[in-house]
């Protein structure tokens, strides 16, 4: 029987921000990781293996062997397949049984499956390598290849299969998801979608096949859409069988946890997609799963494993979200005016849109559109959607922050910024800054 102080089950991002957590704050602690596959991937990394931007999985792989041995890390292949919660152990596949004092679930989670998946020619966005590597060598030699889900990963494999020459259906009702209010799906659509990749915006009904082959797909409007590969990206379930199995309470399908990411056992934490998630702003239950929001989870987690040091540590997930496609970049945190009107929240919407460089005749320059929401009496800012060039992903990540410090628009009319011609919109006009100000008009009126 193995001993140590910290054992994490799990390899993903919430796994290795865990262990490697663990090590800094307790760099006398003995911390053991145990993960079900000698190789990881970066997760937000794997539609571009199918494209011309990554020459191949392994350029996608994390070197977190490598990591956790210069870390002190003790690293096991294995898969956990029992527990005894009372006597703090943790038995595994191979037979090999670990007492622990402190426990982090880091299970991660699976793609969520439609009906006849055994058919050849159907595939998943896996986070599995050697099933990522079948998918790869597959997706190769099709030509017709229908994606169904039009979510970030569904369409990022898509272009990417695109820009390869391959001849692509996408198949969903919204370019998205959830994280765009109409008006910017109707911009998104009309920047990523060419002339030849048809958008049905229709759900999967059926999927048929020819001597076990797939070969075409029904959706539920009628249509049939024929195809020699179909790629099913509808979303990720928490992979959550070791902690039912030993009688760790769940939630909507999830490990519940407290915000300090403990489970209802004893020393027994949970992070990562296998956790609870809360939306930041309304406090629901919600399915949303990022490696940013697994990270941060780790961290609660870790801090917290010997003694709460600091109250109400994390407050949920703000959905925080980017992608670029070609040279536009889509951004959204927080709630969109949908949601938000849908959940009863008194709110105010403005929009502007401004030159992302300035003089505007620069190279590159380019129109930058920004929408912020916030609640009408305080100016509290919920939400945020921001379509433009490349610097758009880290102008949401400082909405990230004003939403998880509660930051009013009042604050942001006063945002100092370092700008540059080549770099920024101009002092004069910062977005952020512009778009609080219409704000405080729409809400206060003009002075």
């Amino acid at each position: 029987m193995k001993e140590c102080d910290i054992l994490v089950i799990g390899g993903g991002p919430a796994g290795i921000v865990s262990s490697m957590s663990s090590r800094a704050y307790y760099p006398d602690k003995k911390v053991i990781v145990v993960k079900s596959t000698e190789e990881n991937v970066v997760p937000c990394g794997i539609p571009y293996i199918f494209g011309n931007k990554l020459d191949s999985l392994e350029d996608d792989f994390v070197p977190c062997g490598k990591m956790a041995l210069k870390s002190g890390i003790e690293l096991l292949i294995d898969s956990a397949v029992d527990a005894n919660y009372d006597d703090k152990t943790v038995i595994f596949a191979s037979g090999e049984i670990i007492k622990y004092d402190k426990l982090i679930i880091a299970t991660g989670s699976t793609p969520k499956k439609v009906p006849h998946s055994d058919i050849k020619g159907v595939h998943y966005i896996s986070k599995n390598p050697k099933e990522l590597e079948v998918t790869y060598k597959d997706l190769e030699s099709a030509q017709n290849i229908t994606i169904i889900g039009t979510g970030f990963i569904g369409l990022e494999v898509a272009l990417e299969l695109y820009e390869k020459g391959k001849t692509i259906s996408l198949v969903g009702k919204q370019l998205l998801g959830k994280a765009f209010d109409s008006e910017f799906k109707e911009l998104i659509e009309k920047i990523i979608l060419k002339d030849d990749i048809n958008h049905y915006k229709a759900h999967l009904k059926e999927i048929r096949d020819i001597n076990g082959r797939v070969s075409s797909i029904l959706t539920d409007n009628g249509e049939e859409i024929k195809c020699d590969a179909l790629v099913v990206a509808i979303g990720y379930a928490p992979d959550t069988k070791f902690a039912k199995d030993t009688g760790i309470s769940l939630r909507s399908d999830f490990i519940y946890v407290d915000e300090y990411m403990r489970t209802v056992k004893n020393d027994v934490f949970a992070v990562g997609d296998c956790a609870q998630k809360r939306d930041f702003v309304t406090k629901r239950t919600t399915g949303i799963m990022l490696a940013s929001t697994a990270s941060a989870e780790a961290r609660t987690a870790v801090s917290a494993l010997y003694s709460i040091k600091y109250s109400k540590t994390f407050s949920g997930t703000i959905a925080i979200f980017s992608t670029v496609i070609g040279d536009t970049c889509f951004a959204s945190a927080g709630v969109t005016q949908e949601m938000a009107q849908k959940e009863g929240l008194d709110i105010e919407v403005a929009t502007v849109v401004v030159d992302d460089k300035h003089p505007n005749k620069l190279p590159n320059s380019r129109k930058q559109t920004i929408k912020l929401i916030c609640m009408k009496r305080s100016g509290v800012v919920v939400g945020a959607q921001i379509i433009g060039g490349i610097d758009v992903g880290e102008m949401i990540n400082v909405i990230g922050v004003a939403i998880e410090n509660r930051v009013s628009i009042y604050a942001l009319i006063n945002l100092q910024v370092a700008t540059h011609p080549l770099l920024t919109s101009a002092p004069t006009s910062y977005p952020i800054a512009q778009v609080a100000q219409k704000l405080d008009i729409k809400i206060n009126g003009q002075r």
